[in-house]
């Protein structure tokens, strides 16, 4: 008998410990729901590839993209564009020719708008400057060769007026007196007395080959004189034909030198006076009108 009641107790607590078992886990299954979710985003890390078609000996330090073999990145974008899927565009592989035409076009491009970035920045400098005064030519130095060119060409310019003002004002002061010019009253009178000590040489000494043989003509005479009277120069303009009567026009002037000095009105405004007259050799008589 006392076997049997303990074998029961032991019967008893294991059903009891079955029973508290069984609720535990009826409560357990109650209590706890299941739904389906969306499927978040992926936080795993993206890795670009790209493919490089230039291989260069170094790698670059800032790399942004993997590939397949180091390579430098161009152009002159100031923010990196994330790549495109390849469903969204086909990738294409150029040819040699085509690389180096669009490669030789991007060159071009970026020497053209870098070319006109300076002039923009220089033309800019220059207002600026001109706006607060007069620019001076040494600040348009070193801007751009067409400055420096035509700078260079302005001082050789410069130079040359100085040298050719200077030779101007060195030289001395001509009036030229023709038959047909109208003259003033102080040059006017210096040449009646040239011409009657002219022709009074001239008629005293006339040619003796006009007397003997007859020969006769007009010719037209330059006779340059200083201001004090002294024979500069003397020149035949137009030959009457006659060898003999060309020279003895000039020899009659040497003959008549020297005249007298300028007067006072003429030697303020005059250095030289360049007489243009016409000699005409007439039966027994010369006149220079």
């Amino acid at each position: 008998m006392y076997y049997i009641g303990g074998e029961r107790d032991a019967n008893a607590r294991m059903k009891v410990a079955v029973a508290l078992a069984a609720a535990l886990h009826c409560a357990l299954l109650l209590g706890v729901g299941f739904s389906a979710q969306a499927p978040g985003p992926i936080n795993a890390t993206q890795i670009e590839v790209t493919l490089a078609f230039n291989t260069d000996s170094t790698a670059p330090d800032d790399a942004t993209h993997i590939a397949q073999a180091n390579q430098a990145g161009s152009g002159d974008e100031s923010t990196e564009n994330q790549l495109t899927p390849a469903a969204s565009a086909p990738l294409v592989v150029p040819q040699e020719q085509q690389r180096s035409q669009r490669e030789d076009r991007n060159l071009s491009e970026q020497a053209r708008e870098a070319s006109l970035a300076t002039r923009s920045a220089n033309a800019r400098r220059i207002q600026a400057d001109a706006a607060g005064g007069a620019v001076p030519a040494e600040t348009l130095l070193g801007i751009y060769p067409e400055v420096d060119q035509l700078t260079r060409e302005l001082a050789t310019l410069e130079a040359e007026l100085d040298e050719q003002t200077r030779a101007y004002s060195d030289r001395p002061r001509t009036r030229r007196i023709t038959s047909i010019a109208s003259r003033s009253s102080d040059e006017a009178a210096y040449l009646l007395d040239w011409r009657r000590q002219v022709e009074a040489v001239g008629n005293q000494y006339y040619p003796e080959a006009s007397l003997r043989y007859g020969i006769y003509g007009s010719l037209r005479l330059l006779v340059v004189i200083r201001y004090d009277g002294v024979l500069e120069d003397i020149r035949v303009l137009s030959s009457s034909g006659y060898s003999v009567l060309d020279d003895a026009a000039v020899k009659i002037v040497r003959m008549a030198a020297p005249f007298a000095p300028f007067p006072n009105e003429l030697r303020a405004t005059t250095d030289r006076l360049e007489i243009i007259r016409t000699w005409q050799f007439q039966e027994n008589a010369l006149s220079s009108g």
